[in-house]
């Protein structure tokens, strides 16, 4: 529900705050969500914009491109600190260290890639291709399979699973920010 308002405020080419215009409600509210995430930044609204919003068209002159260099760049820095902090490589020589930075970056732009629009090639996330199961994407139904090697994939699955959670939670407290606000 959070995110078809939130679409709907980006949209408005209106934002009164009166009885017939209440857009302004779910842009404070998700303001607020990003306030209230601890982290204090705008990544959850900045998952929501990227997911939902760069793709419809507003203006001829508006463009989705900067939020997603400024998503990725965001994501890269959230994905290094994790895989420092899990020690995902040995650092032993001083070459490992930009073999690391690379293995991070790669697992933050694949995650992201696969997070916003990851759907099977196959069946276009229907699960069913040519009248029986999707063969493509058995392991992960309606979502296109995860390439690389084992721990790569781990990898790029398990900040999939965190793009979704900070995107879920985010969902959730702006949610509750606009039912304390009605």
């Amino acid at each position: 529900m959070f995110v078809e308002k939130y679409l709907q405020a980006l949209n408005s080419p209106d934002l009164r705050d009166d009885e017939q215009h209440r857009q302004t409600e779910v842009l404070a509210a998700a303001a607020l969500a990003d306030l209230s995430g601890g982290s204090g930044s705008v990544f959850g609204s900045m998952l929501a914009r990227a997911k939902y919003a760069d793709g419809v068209p507003r203006q001829a002159t508006e463009s989705g491109s900067h939020n997603l260099a400024v998503l990725i760049n965001a994501w890269s820095k959230v994905v290094t600190q994790k895989g420092l902090d899990r020690k995902w490589l040995r650092i032993v020589h001083e070459w490992d260290i930009k073999a690391a930075h690379m293995l991070y970056a790669k697992i933050a732009r694949v995650s992201l890639a696969h997070w916003l629009g990851g759907e099977c090639s196959v069946c276009n996330a229907t699960k069913i291709h040519a009248g029986r199961a999707c063969t493509h994407c058995t392991d992960t139904p309606g979502r296109e399979p995860i390439t690389g090697n084992e721990i790569e994939r781990n990898r790029i699955a398990d900040m999939v699973s965190d793009l979704e959670g900070l995107y879920q939670s985010h969902a959730a407290r702006a949610g509750a920010k606009m039912r304390k606000a009605a």
